[in-house]
């Protein structure tokens, strides 16, 4: 599962028609910024937009006088940093699969006219459970792009 940082946490949940397991993120607002605030809602939008199986998947956002909740998918397994750290090497099949599940989602997220903006291990979550399957999360300093600037 991963984390927020200094806005928030993460926790397991339960979606109850479905007895689906997701991650809810709870986002305290008293510790942001207005900037900060704009920025979360600016990544929120973008998200909303996002549905490829290389990218965590936002399926809800709920938001009272205290704290934004945001419902995800739930993304096991550790950074890709930490992953590398553990193991000390990838195979080069390894390294293959994962590089290229990596730009087919930053080719989806340039097709949807979105840049990353912060692609690093750290931000890649790899869940060797699942055969390597891998998320990019993190897309607080994503860009919505214009096609047709220079």
């Amino acid at each position: 599962m991963w984390s927020l940082g200094a806005f928030g946490r993460v926790q397991k949940c339960t979606r109850k028609t479905t007895n689906e397991e997701r991650a809810v993120k709870i986002i305290d607002k008293a510790v942001m910024s207005d900037s900060e605030k704009v920025r979360m809602k600016y990544e929120i939008e973008i998200l909303k937009n996002l549905n490829n199986p290389y990218i965590v998947r936002l399926y809800e956002v709920f938001e009272d006088d205290t704290a934004i909740f945001l419902i995800t998918e739930l993304c096991e397994g550790r950074e890709l940093f930490d992953e590398i750290t553990h193991r000390k090497k990838f195979s080069e099949m390894e390294a293959a699969i994962v590089t290229k599940q990596i730009c087919r989602a930053m080719a989806y997220c340039h097709d949807k006219n979105v840049a990353h903006r912060d692609l690093k291990p750290e931000n890649i979550l790899i869940d060797p459970k699942q055969k390597g399957a891998i998320k990019v999360i993190d897309f607080g300093t994503s860009h919505v792009f214009d096609d047709n600037a220079p």
